[in-house]
């Protein structure tokens, strides 16, 4: 989709928002969150009964929402993150896309074959360490943090009351199911299985293929996404689930949509 094309159905959905009356809502992707498996649906769905849905890249951000507008999105545990980033670009975005390595990426591969090596290899102490650094900071999933979208955690409590739905990859289908009955979707939508629609990039085992001392080393790297998790947790913990209370029409909502989601 061109740019020029994308701009002029952006407006076209916020004048129909306008004189509908509907609510304009942004899905913000982050990387390697499950945001393409959401979005895969999204697209086809723009306008509900009380919104009209925004689909963006991931170069669309928190302050490029307009403050009169509405905003969700997916989160996910900063070492799950690595290992899916990792394992992403090693497979140069396949199966859904095929995004040839940097010149940097092909030197970072060549060096460090698993998540693991790589991760080790943070220890200052490691003969491999500065190669490490410059892979974590070229590697384009890896090197991308929440602050990239959020700018900052007080920008982000700036706009609490825009949320409509944080949603967690490690439960997506249960969230999803609750996002689903919050925005009257259509009640056969599903989240894709097939690796291809989801942008799943193959190795179900995520975090679980990880040393401890691996582990150790990459929350100390990633210490600043975490802290944006925590923010996430005291925001699930206060709404009572991933989608805001305001927005559910009865109080058992939320206990009903995830059991028919399992």
């Amino acid at each position: 989709m061109s740019y020029s094309f994308r701009t002029a159905v952006y407006w076209y959905r916020r004048a129909l928002a306008a004189v509908s009356g509907r609510r304009n809502l942004h899905f913000l992707h982050l990387r390697k969150t499950g945001g393409t498996a959401i979005k895969s649906l999204l697209v086809d769905h723009p306008v509900l009964p009380h919104w009209i849905i925004h689909c963006h890249p991931h170069r669309y951000v928190l302050a490029d929402v307009p403050p009169v507008d509405d905003l969700m999105f997916v989160v996910r545990d900063p070492l799950e993150r690595y290992v899916s980033g990792f394992k992403s670009r090693q497979n140069q975005g396949a199966p859904a896309h095929h995004v040839p390595w940097s010149d940097a990426e092909r030197a970072a591969f060549a060096h460090f074959d698993t998540a693991e090596a790589l991760a080790l290899a943070l220890d200052p102490s490691a003969s491999d360490h500065m190669l490490a650094l410059k892979a974590m900071r070229n590697i384009s999933h890896l090197r991308c943090a929440y602050r990239d979208w959020f700018g900052s955690l007080e920008a982000l409590e700036a706009r609490r009351h825009s949320i409509v739905f944080i949603g967690r990859t490690a439960r997506l289908d249960a969230d999803f199911a609750i996002l689903r009955s919050a925005l009257n979707m259509p009640p056969d939508m599903q989240l894709p299985v097939d690796d291809r629609q989801s942008n799943r990039s193959g190795g179900r085992q995520g975090a679980t293929m990880l040393s401890e001392r691996a582990k150790v080393l990459l929350r100390a790297w990633y210490a600043d996404d975490y802290r944006f998790m925590d923010w996430c947790d005291a925001w699930w913990k206060q709404q009572g689930g991933p989608v805001a209370c305001r927005w559910l029409s009865a109080p058992d909502e939320a206990e009903k949509a995830v059991s028919e989601a399992i």
